[in-house]
C-alpha cells in the first residue's frame, strides 16, 4: 500500500499521515508512524541500486524515478504528446500514439488488489483518465473515417464504462459508419436500459438526438470534422470524491430530480446551489453528486473555487479555456471576452461545471452553460437567491442517524456497537456537524486506545470543544473563522454579543437591542447573519424580521463566545446582556399591562432599556402570542439576570411574567423562574423582593392544590410586606389567602380578609384586583347559601373589570355569573355564559379556563335535561383536567359523571367515578371535597341520589 501511494503521486510527496490512512483507515495503532518508517526502509532495499529512489521530504516521503520506467508517467506523458500532435494537425501520428498509451493498461482498473480508500480515491481519478483517453481516440478515428475499426475497440470498452454516454454515442457513430444501422439503434436502447436501471433516468438529450438522426439515416452526422478542427479531449477536472462519503440520502435524490429536470425542460442549463455554513459538508455532497452525473456530462466536466477572490472568476475561465484547448497566447484578456470565449467553446456540449465556495451571484454568471444540456452546481456559506433560474438547496447538519453511520463508516462497526450510548452523545457533542464528527473520528481513529467515552469527556468542556474538535488540517474553528471573516465589523460584534444570550432560540429584536441601534440597522445585520447560515432561522415574521425567532448552532455560539472573550471587554459584555435583560423586562410589563390594565405596582425600580417603536408595536401587536414564543428566552434571561447580580431585575421579571405562566399553564417555568429569582433577593437581602417572589409563588401553589406551601409562602409574604409597610403588596396576599380559607372552608376569615384587600385595592386603583377579590366574595355567598347577595357582588365584579383590557379576568367573572345563574335554576343563562367563557379560551388557547368553562356547561346541561350532552362535556373536562395536573376541578367533572352513571341505574359505574374522584383529591387539603367524594361514594353503594342543588348537580366551587 506505502509502494502504491508513492506510485500514484510520483514524483510529489505524499504524506506520512495520508500513508498512515491508506494502510489503516479505521484504526491506525499507536505505531503506526513507525511502522511507515519501517516500510519506507524496507522499500528503500528493495529498490536496491537502481536509478529509483525514495526520500524524505518535510511532509512525508516522495518516490524520484530517476531513469527508471514507470507506466503511469508514460501513460501521461505519451498522452500530452498525442495532445500535442492533434493540436499541429498531426491525426494519423496522434492516434498511434493514444493506442500506445492505452497498450500500458492491463484492463480499466487500476491497482485492483488494493482496497485501501486512500488508494482506491487517487486510482480513479487515474480510471477517469483512461476513459477519457478511449473517448479521444475514439473522437480522432471517426473524424478520420475508420469506423469499422473503431467498432471493436469501442465494443470492448463500452462493457468497462456501460453509463459514459459520450463513447456510447462513438459507438453508435462508428456503427452507423460502418453501413450497420440497425446495429447503431440496438446499442442506443442498451444505453436507455441501463441508464434506467441504474440512474432512474433517461438518457441525456445528445444521445436521444443522435438516435434520431441514426433513425432518419442522417449521413451528415459521417461527415465529421477535419483534423485540423478536431476538438481537445474533454476537460475532466473534477478532484476526487469522498471515499466515505455518508448520508443525505434525500438531498441527493432531489438534486438528481433538478439536474434531470433542468435538463429536460429546454430553458437552460441546470442550476443547483447548495449553501450553509462552514463544516455541513457542502463541497463533499456537491462532489459526490458531480461524480454521480459526470456520465451525463461526456464533453467536459469542470471544477474552480473561487472564494472571495475578486479575480477568481477570471482565473477559472482561463483555466477552463486552457482545458479546452486554447493555447495561452489565444486567452484574450478582458472578462467580457474571456466569457464569450468559454461559451462559444461550451456552446451546444453537454458540460458540468462545479464551483466551490462562491460568495457572490456576479462570480457566478460568467460561469452557466448557455444551454439545457449543460449545468453548474455551487457551494457557498451564503444564500446565493439572485442566480437566476437556480435551485437552491439549505444543507444542515446531519440527522442522528447519518452521524452515526459516519462515525461507523470511519471507526468500524465493531467499535460502535461495543458502546452505542457514547457515539450517540459523541455525535450529539459535536452537534452533528458533519466537518466535527468527522474530525472527532479521525481523532479516534488515530488513537485506538482511546474509549469513545474518553472522547466525550474531552467534548463535554465546552471551553476545550473546539480545541479538541481538530485534526491534521481539518478543524471546526477554522472553517469557521473564514466565515467570521468575511462578515461587516458590526456583524462580527453582533454575533459576538448575540452568542453571550444562554437562550437556546434569540428574537430577533434583541439585534437591535445589543447594538443599541434602530430596528433598520439591526435588521441589514441580522440579515447577513442569516445569509451566512451562522443564524439558523426558527420562526419568522414576513412582516417585521425583528419579530422572528433564530438559533445559533451549539459550535457557531462556541466560537463566537471565543471571540467575545478575545474581542469585547469584561464590562462591555455585561452592559450588553444587562440591556437585554432590561429591554426584555420592559417588553413584558407592557404585556402585563396590556392584558390586565391598570398599573403595575409590585415591581422593582431601576432603568428599563427602551426599544425602537416600529419594533415595539410589532412585537406587541399580539403581546401574549409573542410572550409565548419567547417563553425559553424568557426563563434564560431570568437565570441570566440572577447570574451577573442583577437581583431588581431578575425578580420583577419572573413576577411579572406570570400573566404569561397562568394563561398558559406554564406552571414549570412559573416555578423555575420564581425559585430563580428567590435565589437572588435572598442572596442580595431584598426583602421587598422576596416578598413579591413568595406571593406569586403562593400563587402558583394555589393554582396547583398545595394548599399546605401556599400558606406558608403567602404567610411569609404577607409578613414581609408587613415589616416594609407595603399595605398594596399585603393586600395582593391577603387576597389569596382569602381563597385558600374559602377553598379550606374557613368562609369568616376569608370574608373578612376580602374585605380588607377590597379597601386597600380600590384605594390604590386597582381595578383588575378588586374584581379579583369580588369575584371571591360571589362564590364564598354562593358557598354560605346566599345566592341573591351572590349576583349582585358578581355584577359589581363585571362592572369593576368591564373597562379593563383584561379578557381573562373578564372570563373569569362570566364563569362565576354562570355558576350563580346555575345555583338559581336558571340553565339556559348560564349555558350562554359558560359558552361564552369557551369562545375566549379556543381564541387565546387558555386551557385552564377552557377546563372551567367544559365543567360549568356540562352541569347547565345537566340542569336543562340533556344528560348526554352533559356527560360529553364532563367527560372532555375530566381529560384536560388530568392533562393539566388540575385535581380539584378532574375530581368535580368525575362527580359529575358519577351521578349522572347513578340517575341511569349503574351503580358501579357511578361508584367507579367516585373512587377515583376521591383518589384524585384525597389528602390534598381540601377536606370538604373530599368529603363530597366519599358522600358520593356511599350514595352509589347505597343507591340513593346524594342531595344538591338544581335537580342534584352541583357547580364546582
Amino acid at each position: 500500500m506505502v509502494l502504491a501511494c508513492l506510485l500514484l503521486e510520483c514524483p510529489a510527496a505524499v504524506s506520512t499521515e495520508r500513508l498512515v490512512d491508506a494502510v489503516w483507515p479505521d484504526a491506525p495503532p499507536a505505531t503506526a508512524r513507525s511502522q511507515i518508517q519501517i516500510c519506507v526502509s524496507h522499500l528503500r532495499q528493495r529498490l536496491g541500486t537502481s536509478s529509483a529512489r525514495i526520500v524524505t521530504r518535510r511532509s512525508g516521503y516522495a518516490l524520484e524515478p530517476g531513469g527508471a520506467e514507470l507506466d503511469r508517467l508514460e501513460f501521461e506523458r505519451a498522452v500530452d504528446r498525442a495532445r500535442e500532435l492533434v493540436r499541429s494537425g498531426r491525426i494519423a501520428e496522434a492516434v498511434t500514439v493514444l493506442r500506445g498509451s492505452l497498450d500500458l493498461w492491463r484492463g480499466p482498473v487500476v491497482l485492483p488488489e488494493i482496497s485501501s480508500p486512500v488508494v482506491r480515491d487517487r486510482a480513479v481519478v487515474l480510471e477517469e483518465s483512461r476513459a477519457i483517453v478511449v473517448e479521444e481516440l475514439a473522437a480522432l478515428m471517426l473524424s478520420g473515417g475508420r469506423h469499422s475499426e473503431l467498432v471493436p475497440l469501442l465494443s470492448r470498452e463500452i462493457l468497462d464504462y456501460p453509463l459514459r454516454e459520450q463513447m456510447r454515442s462513438q459507438l453508435m457513430l462508428a456503427l452507423f459508419g460502418a453501413g450497420r444501422q440497425a446495429d447503431a439503434l440496438r446499442e442506443y436502447r442498451r444505453a436507455r436500459d441501463v441508464s434506467i436501471a441504474e440512474l432512474g433516468i433517461e438518457p441525456a438529450e445528445p444521445l436521444r438526438s443522435l438516435e434520431a438522426a441514426i433513425l432518419r439515416g442522417d449521413t451528415s452526422l459521417l461527415q465529421g470534422q477535419s483534423p485540423a478542427t478536431t476538438p481537445a479531449p474533454a476537460p475532466a477536472m473534477l478532484p476526487a470524491g469522498v471515499g466515505d462519503f455518508t448520508g443525505r440520502a434525500d438531498a441527493v435524490r432531489d438534486m438528481l430530480a433538478a439536474v434531470h429536470g433542468g435538463a429536460r425542460n429546454g430553458t437552460g442549463a441546470a442550476v443547483l446551489v447548495l449553501s450553509g455554513h462552514g463544516g455541513v459538508g457542502k463541497s463533499a455532497l456537491a462532489l459526490h453528486l458531480a461524480h454521480r452525473i459526470a456520465d451525463r456530462f461526456p464533453d467536459g466536466r469542470f471544477y474552480a473555487s473561487i472564494g472571495s477572490d475578486p479575480a477568481g472568476t477570471d482565473r477559472a475561465l482561463e483555466r477552463f479555456l486552457r482545458a479546452l484547448g486554447t493555447p495561452p497566447n489565444s486567452i484574450p484578456e478582458s472578462a467580457e471576452e474571456r466569457q464569450a470565449a468559454f461559451h462559444e467553446r461550451i456552446a451546444g456540449r453537454s458540460v458540468l461545471i462545479v464551483v466551490d465556495d462562491a460568495t457572490i451571484e456576479s462570480q457566478l454568471l460568467p460561469l452557466i452553460p448557455p444551454d439545457s444540456c449543460g449545468a453548474l452546481i455551487v457551494t457557498s456559506r451564503r444564500r446565493l437567491t439572485a442566480l437566476p433560474g437556480a435551485t437552491r438547496f439549505e444543507i444542515g447538519a446531519f440527522d442522528p442517524a447519518e452521524s452515526l453511520a459516519l462515525l461507523e463508516r470511519i471507526l468500524g462497526s465493531e467499535r460502535i456497537r461495543a458502546d452505542p450510548d457514547a457515539a450517540s452523545t459523541l455525535a450529539r457533542y459535536c452537534g452533528h456537524l458533519p466537518l466535527a464528527v468527522r474530525i472527532a473520528a479521525a481523532r479516534l481513529a488515530a488513537r485506538p486506545h482511546w474509549t469513545l467515552r474518553a472522547m466525550c469527556a474531552r467534548l463535554a468542556d465546552d471551553s476545550a470543544q473546539l480545541d479538541e474538535l481538530q485534526h491534521g488540517d481539518m478543524a471546526v474553528r477554522g472553517s469557521l473563522l473564514l466565515t467570521y471573516e468575511s462578515l461587516a465589523p458590526e456583524t462580527r460584534r453582533l454575533l459576538r454579543l448575540l452568542s453571550l444570550l444562554d437562550s437556546p432560540r434569540i428574537g430577533g429584536w434583541t439585534c437591535a437591542v445589543l447594538l443599541g441601534c434602530d430596528a433598520r440597522t439591526a435588521e441589514g445585520r441580522l440579515d447577513e447573519l442569516v445569509e451566512l447560515h451562522l443564524l439558523e432561522i426558527v420562526a419568522v415574521d414576513a412582516d417585521e424580521p425583528l419579530s422572528g425567532q433564530f438559533r445559533l448552532h451549539e459550535l457557531v455560539r462556541l466560537f463566537a463566545r471565543e471571540r467575545a472573550m478575545a474581542e469585547e471587554t469584561a464590562s462591555g459584555r455585561v452592559e450588553a446582556i444587562t440591556r437585554v435583560v432590561r429591554a426584555f423586562l420592559r417588553l413584558v410589563e407592557q404585556t402585563h399591562l396590556h392584558e390586565y390594565g391598570g398599573d403595575l405596582l409590585l415591581r422593582g425600580d431601576g432603568p428599563r432599556t427602551v426599544l425602537d417603536s416600529r419594533i415595539t408595536d410589532r412585537l406587541l401587536a399580539e403581546p401574549l402570542v409573542w410572550l409565548r414564543r419567547e417563553r425559553a428566552a424568557l426563563v434564560a434571561t431570568v437565570s441570566q439576570a440572577s447570574a451577573l447580580g442583577l437581583h431588581t431585575e431578575c425578580w420583577s421579571l419572573a413576577v411579572t411574567a406570570v400573566v404569561l405562566f397562568e394563561a398558559y399553564g406554564f406552571y414549570d417555568e412559573w416555578r423555575s423562574t420564581h425559585l430563580t429569582a428567590l435565589s437572588a433577593v435572598v442572596r442580595a437581602g431584598d426583602r421587598r423582593g422576596e416578598a413579591a417572589v413568595r406571593y406569586s409563588l403562593g400563587s402558583l401553589e394555589l393554582f396547583e392544590q398545595h394548599y399546605g406551601s401556599a400558606r406558608a409562602d403567602l404567610d411569609r409574604s404577607s409578613a414581609l410586606f408587613a415589616e416594609l409597610a407595603d399595605d398594596y403588596g399585603g393586600a395582593l396576599v391577603g387576597r389569596n389567602l382569602a381563597i385558600l380559607d374559602r377553598l379550606t372552608g374557613d368562609y369568616d376569615r376569608s370574608g373578612a380578609r376580602s374585605r380588607a384587600a377590597l379597601a386597600v385595592l380600590r384605594s390604590h386603583g386597582d381595578h383588575s384586583g378588586e374584581a379579583h377579590v369580588l369575584a371571591n366574595l360571589a362564590q364564598l355567598a354562593m358557598d354560605t347559601g346566599r345566592v341573591d347577595e351572590a349576583l349582585a357582588v358578581i355584577e359589581g365584579a363585571a362592572r369593576a373589570a368591564e373597562d379593563l383590557p383584561n379578557r381573562r379576568l373578564a372570563a373569569q367573572i362570566t364563569h362565576r355569573r354562570g355558576l350563580v345563574h346555575l345555583r338559581r335554576g336558571e340553565g339556559e343563562t348560564a349555558e350562554a355564559l359558560f359558552g361564552e367563557v369557551l369562545t375566549f379560551a379556543r381564541a387565546v388557547d387558555d386551557r385552564s379556563a377552557a377546563l372551567h368553562g367544559m365543567v360549568g356547561l356540562g352541569e347547565a346541561l345537566e340542569l336543562r335535561g340533556d344528560p348526554v350532552a352533559a356527560r360529553r362535556s364532563f367527560e372532555q373536562a375530566a381529560a384536560l383536567a388530568a392533562t393539566l395536573g388540575e385535581k380539584r376541578m378532574r375530581a368535580h367533572a368525575l362527580l359529575a359523571i358519577g351521578r349522572l352513571d347513578l340517575r341511569l341505574g349503574d351503580r358501579v359505574a357511578a361508584a367507579a367515578a367516585a373512587v377515583e374522584a376521591l383518589r384524585v383529591v384525597e389528602g390534598s387539603g381540601l377536606p370538604l371535597l373530599e368529603q363530597r367524594c366519599r358522600s358520593a361514594l356511599a350514595a352509589a353503594r347505597a343507591d340513593t341520589t346524594p342531595g344538591g342543588a338544581a335537580g342534584g348537580a352541583r357547580p364546582p366551587t
